[in-house]
């Protein structure tokens, strides 16, 4: 019989028990900062799987990074779009 590999939402939620000791030692705000991380490796479980690199735990970085970086080029295009407004808003002040 062949061997069973675990399945890429496994290897997540092993990962995610080894960072446990980790994770309690962490102040409260920070925990839930780790645990948004991993839920970021979690929402990209299929595209990890279908990767398949050797070691899962990199990808499992790759799909954290992926998700911070949309937050902030996100939060960048929001304060572009205030500061954009802001402007506006200024050269209509009458002095």
């Amino acid at each position: 019989m062949g061997r069973t590999l675990r399945t890429m939402t496994n290897l997540v939620l092993e990962e995610i028990e080894r960072w446990m000791p980790f994770r309690r030692a962490l102040r409260r705000e920070d925990q839930e900062v780790l645990d948004e991380l991993f839920e970021a490796a979690r929402h990209h479980s299929a595209e990890a799987a279908y990767a398949s690199h050797p070691v899962p735990f990199e990808t499992m970085l790759v799909c954290m990074l992926l998700e911070t970086l949309k937050r902030v080029r996100s939060l960048e295009r929001r304060l572009d779009s205030l500061e954009r407004n802001r402007g506006r808003a200024d050269h209509r002040v009458d002095p």
